[in-house]
């Protein structure tokens, strides 16, 4: 009886798993390139990119705190937060019908209150889908230590 549960599990488990569909790999691609858009916005300072990228309740976990959308805009409108240069590199994307995560990282040039903090950055991004626009809703990045040192 044992056997046949640890089997009956097993499978259930396996159908339940996540099966990637023709529509979860255009909601990759997608995600992928309104990532890469808000990289080119924070460059240019497109402030209604980023209005319509990042969610009104969107939060961000980083070395210096908690932030929200709004002090974030406000930062890049006002070069509090510069970026010159953002490559991404290293993604991984996943799709649970209409949220996602984005796990990636990004080389960039950038500073912040006049301190460069230029580098590799690591970070979770999660999206939702709302009114059939995906709109990044959480983000936790971290700085890579420099290469050659753990």
């Amino acid at each position: 009886m044992s056997v046949s549960l640890a089997i009956l599990a097993s499978t259930a488990l396996a159908a339940a798993g996540p099966q990637s569909t023709a529509a979860d790999e255009q909601a990759k691609k997608e995600i992928v390139a309104l990532e890469a858009e808000l990289g080119h916005a924070m460059i240019h300072r497109d402030v209604a990119a980023l209005q319509r990228i990042v969610g009104d309740d969107w939060i961000c976990q980083s070395a210096t705190g908690i932030s929200g959308k709004q002090s974030f805009i406000s930062d890049v409108a006002h070069r509090k937060l510069v970026v010159r240069r953002f490559v991404l590199h290293d993604i991984h994307v996943k799709i649970f019908g209409d949220t996602a995560y984005l796990m990636g990282a990004d080389d960039e040039e950038s500073s912040y209150a006049g301190v460069r903090n230029s580098g590799t950055y690591n970070w979770l991004d999660v999206w939702t889908k709302h009114n059939g626009h995906w709109m990044s809703v959480a983000t936790q990045i971290t700085k890579a230590a420099p290469k050659g040192r753990s």
